[in-house]
């Protein structure tokens, strides 16, 4: 115990937290000290962790459900183009109202912007956003967001965009109050001044932040009136967790925690890790030869050995966590388990099939990684793997992350160690990927049906028929193979017994509004 007194008697500690006497105070541990709190800058998993329970924007995604936010209610025009929202009454932590020309100048911001992000292609579903980003007008006012006046906000779309609502749970999409846009007044600065359910009551920036309950916030919530955040290594973290010193910490180390798997929590974050596979070079181009490639992997023994806690096998393309058609309905789960277990036999049957009889006149395969600990050791175990169940020998090639991107855009590849993350919760961030023309169909996937479904999806608001659509554009994917699923990330959590009702955020990020501690 004097050794851990000793660790965190320099930073903070959790246990010496003052109760505010209207509700409850809890101590959580982030694995990463946050640089920054603006929504358009947050890069690393703390920020937006902070991000999501200081502001709040127009759509909340809750278990599943797309709801209200700051947004009461919306109107979609009858071509699904023009979105009218009806802000509630509310509030920024400082007493000032939020209006909806705090969403307009924080989305033109987005724009505007000289930083290059992917928030800036999301929204150039919106009309002349992208011709504004790239000079083709000048005039703001060109492009479709506008406050018609104080509480109502009006988007106009370029065409239809069936999964709209869904791309508004982009963390970068967060409000900023105008004053800082307009002023660049610190005062107002994002994280500082807020419109969600707590903030900062104090910062000791690399070291600890108080939130607190912001008075102003007029939403359902919880007994926690205080959230001590500390940003100690995930190592020290469990120790402390073990103690009763922490409610929640971010990314325990796997082989630290055994006692406590019983308060493990694992959060999907829409990330699927696959393999590319360049249907371009011979044999890849077979898919008979592709799938024998998918059946040769243990994707049990894959995950065990390499991801821990932080993944679970793939059992299609489309991860958990993202609605289906019916509310509170999970898309992996309607989907099924498109791939199955790894066989010995059926992968050396696929590859008869595919023209290869015995080890004769195999190709030299190589899988291209990022040259970093996980990609590699993954990479090193799935040729192994092949060797085992297929006698096909591959090698490893690891090269920084910028020469994987040349080489996979270039096409200079026979398989590739990548994954993909997605912006939004629809499957589209996914489908959109194996577009003939996408930018990133690293694997030159080409299929005229699929991309004429796809573009059907994109503009299909109906939701049962679009994800009828969505689970056929998987299969075709699954039959095709032009990347082999392998694992589905998660965020792993230990969460104490004391702490109930945290919901997460699409990408995996704790939200305490309505949490509460039991005594």
């Amino acid at each position: 115990m004097t050794l851990v007194l000793l660790l965190i008697g320099t930073v903070f500690i959790p246990g010496n937290l003052t109760t505010v006497s209207a509700g409850k105070s809890i101590a959580i541990n982030l694995a990463a000290n946050p640089l920054s709190y603006d929504p358009l800058f947050a890069m690393v998993d703390a920020e937006k962790i902070l991000l999501a329970n200081l502001h709040e924007g127009l759509v909340v995604w809750d278990n599943g459900v797309i709801t209200p936010g700051v947004a009461a209610k919306w109107y979609i025009s009858a071509d699904a183009r023009t979105y009218t929202f009806h802000l509630k009454e509310a509030y920024w932590s400082n007493g000032d109202k939020l209006t909806a020309a705090d969403f307009e100048l924080s989305w033109k911001r987005i724009i505007a912007s000289d930083v290059a992000t992917s928030a800036q292609e999301l929204l150039d579903v919106i009309k002349n956003a992208k011709a504004f980003r790239e000079g083709k007008i000048k005039n703001p006012d060109e492009v479709g967001i506008k406050a018609l006046d104080q509480r109502v906000l009006q988007i106009v779309l370029e065409e239809p965009c069936s999964y709209f609502l869904s791309l508004l749970t982009f963390p970068a999409f967060l409000p900023v109050h105008q004053k800082y846009l307009k002023e660049k007044d610190i005062n107002f600065a994002p994280g500082f001044c807020t419109n969600g359910p707590f903030r900062i009551g104090s910062l000791e920036a690399g070291n600890h932040a108080v939130l607190v309950a912001n008075e102003h916030y007029r939403g359902e919530r919880g007994n926690i009136s205080e959230i001590k955040v500390t940003f100690l290594p995930p190592k020290t973290g469990v120790t402390l967790f073990g103690a009763g010193m922490f409610d929640l910490l971010e990314d325990p180390p796997f082989s630290m925690f055994a006692e406590h798997v019983d308060r493990l929590v694992q959060v999907p974050t829409m990330g699927t890790g696959f393999l590319y596979l360049n249907t371009r070079r011979p044999p890849l181009n077979n898919p008979l030869f592709r799938r024998a490639l998918s059946v040769a992997i243990n994707r049990d023994l894959l995950v065990a050995k390499i991801l821990g806690y932080a993944g679970v096998p793939a059992t299609g393309l489309i991860p958990p966590g993202m609605a289906d058609s019916k509310s509170g309905s999970d898309f992996r789960q309607t989907g099924g388990d498109l791939i199955g277990p790894a066989d010995g036999k059926k992968c050396l049957e696929l590859l008869y099939e595919a023209g290869y009889p015995n080890e004769d006149g195999y190709p030299e395969m190589e899988i291209l990684a990022v040259d970093s600990l996980i990609p590699l050791e993954m990479a090193k175990t799935i040729a192994e793997m092949w060797e085992l169940n297929l006698g096909l020998k591959a090698k490893v090639k690891a090269v920084r992350y910028d020469e994987f991107l040349a080489l996979a855009a270039g096409g200079r590849f026979y398989t590739a160690r990548q994954g993909w993350t997605g912006d939004y919760p629809d499957p589209m961030t996914f489908f959109q990927l194996f577009h003939s023309a996408a930018t990133e169909n690293f694997s030159g996937y080409q299929n005229s049906e699929y991309d004429y479904w796809l573009s059907v999806a994109r503009q299909t608001m109906d939701s049962i028929s679009r994800y009828k659509i969505y689970h056929r554009l998987e299969e075709r994917l699954i039959s095709d193979l032009p990347v082999i699923p392998l694992y589905f990330n998660v965020k792993p959590y230990l969460v104490s017994s004391k702490l109930t009702g945290v919901s997460y955020t699409p990408q995996g990020y704790p939200v305490f509004q309505k949490a509460s501690k039991l005594d």
